[in-house]
């Protein structure tokens, strides 16, 4: 059994498993916006709970971290950001080190109403999985941790990778 395992999983080219990867990721994607959108509070618009969201994971994020997750100009995501705070979802300060730079964070109201879709997509995407066999969510259990450790070590937490800083696939600093 040990052997057929190797045999089974031995060889797979890192550019199968990119292309398996590419393919599926957006699925995926598209399912969790789906259920995040459907659990939203009515009044939010898709990409005031965007900004939930982002700031859910980036404490004390700029105003142009946010624009640029978002898509926005930086007028057009500070008039967005400014109808949060009005409406108590957002804290808007000058930041403690930069007080030209703005700190974005969550009030509790926009954590709760984050963290509200958040355990419904959850649901969601567990009632999916349900379909599987227990080897079979154990394997992708396992997956997802590879790749999660995988990702965070080459390129961060947040996926941020500074691809001219000489560091190749393996995240070794290239000598010059």
């Amino acid at each position: 059994m040990q052997q057929l395992r190797k045999a089974t999983f031995r060889g797979v080219p890192a550019d199968d498993c990119a292309r398996k990867l590419l393919a599926v990721v957006p699925v995926i994607m598209r399912f969790m916006r789906r259920q995040m959108r459907h659990h939203r509070c009515a009044e939010l618009t898709v990409p005031q709970f965007r900004s939930l969201i982002f700031l859910s994971g980036h404490a004390d994020a700029s105003l142009s971290a946010l624009a640029e997750h978002i898509g926005l100009s930086l007028s057009a995501a500070s008039r967005m950001v400014q109808l949060l705070v009005d409406r108590g979802l957002m804290d808007r300060r000058a930041h403690a080190g930069d007080r030209r730079r703005i700190s974005l964070s969550l009030t509790r109201q926009g954590r709760d109403a984050y963290r509200k879709a958040l355990a419904a997509t959850e649901a969601a995407m567990a009632c999916t999985l349900k379909t599987l066999t227990p080897r079979q969510l154990g394997q992708i259990g396992l997956a997802m941790g590879m790749l999660h450790g995988v990702f965070v070590s080459h390129h961060g937490e947040h996926g941020e990778r500074d691809h001219q800083a000489g560091r190749p696939s393996n995240g070794r600093r290239i000598s010059k």
